[in-house]
Order: C-alpha cells, then sequence, then structure tokens
C-alpha cells in the first residue's frame, strides 16, 4: 500500500514511505497538526473520503467524540460524493478493506476541503496500472 501526506491546499500530496504513513495513520498527527481527511483508492478504481466530524456538547465548545463520515466518489454525478456513511475510525476501515486499497492520502489540518489535486493523483495512480 502506498501512503501520501497533503500539508497545504492546492499542492499535490507528498509520497511517504508505508512504516512512516502507517505511524502517521495510527497516531492521527504529524508534526502537531491533525489528520482530518483521509482519501483511499480502492483495486477496483474506487475512491473514499473519510472526514472528521466532532460532536461537541450543546453550549460549550467541548468535544464529546469524533466520528467519520465517509463517502464514496463518483465522477459521473453532479454531487460527485454520495454513499455517505459514518464510521468509527479510518484505520479499522482501511486495515479491515478485503483487498487491501492501492493508496491512502493523508490530509492535515490547513490542507483540508482541497479535493482536485488529491482526485486528480489518486486517479493518475489507477490509470498508470
Amino acid at each position: 500500500m502506498r501512503y501520501f501526506l497533503k500539508t497545504q491546499r492546492g499542492q499535490p500530496a507528498t509520497e511517504l514511505d508505508e512504516a512512516t504513513g502507517a505511524a502517521i495513520l495510527d497516531r492521527g498527527r504529524h508534526e502537531g497538526r491533525r489528520v482530518v481527511e483521509v482519501f483511499v483508492l480502492h483495486p477496483d478504481g474506487r475512491i473514499d473520503r473519510y472526514q472528521e466530524r466532532a460532536r461537541r456538547k450543546l453550549g460549550s465548545n467541548a468535544i464529546i467524540s469524533r466520528t467519520w463520515l465517509c463517502e464514496t466518489y463518483f465522477p459521473d454525478r453532479p454531487d460527485r460524493w454520495g454513499d455517505d456513511r459514518y464510521i468509527p475510525s479510518p484505520e479499522e476501515a482501511i486495515r479491515e478493506a478485503d483487498p487491501a486499497p492501492e493508496a491512502v492520502v493523508l490530509v492535515l489540518i490547513g490542507a483540508e476541503e482541497d479535493d482536485a489535486p488529491v482526485l486528480e493523483q489518486l486517479t493518475g495512480l489507477q490509470a498508470r496500472r
């Protein structure tokens, strides 16, 4: 499995070695910045996006829990992202995926909500195989 790290908007993700990528995914942090989005390229060409969602206590900024919204990319649809579902953590979903994903892009806070370079990079990887 190949790992990539996206640290800023408007730029493609840089490739990491597998051990470093797996460690960042497990910790959920890199150099003091949280991983807030994860893109996964599956062997069948499907691309999933996981986005962190924090639930807060009513009337407070205190975070009660974190969950992840998982969406699948549909290039032919006008809204492009669909099949919404919530999961406890992307690490588990990636670990349990059978067959294992081909590539994982970890997006740090501050580089989120910039899908175009990531989708272009992942579709390019898919086209090269």
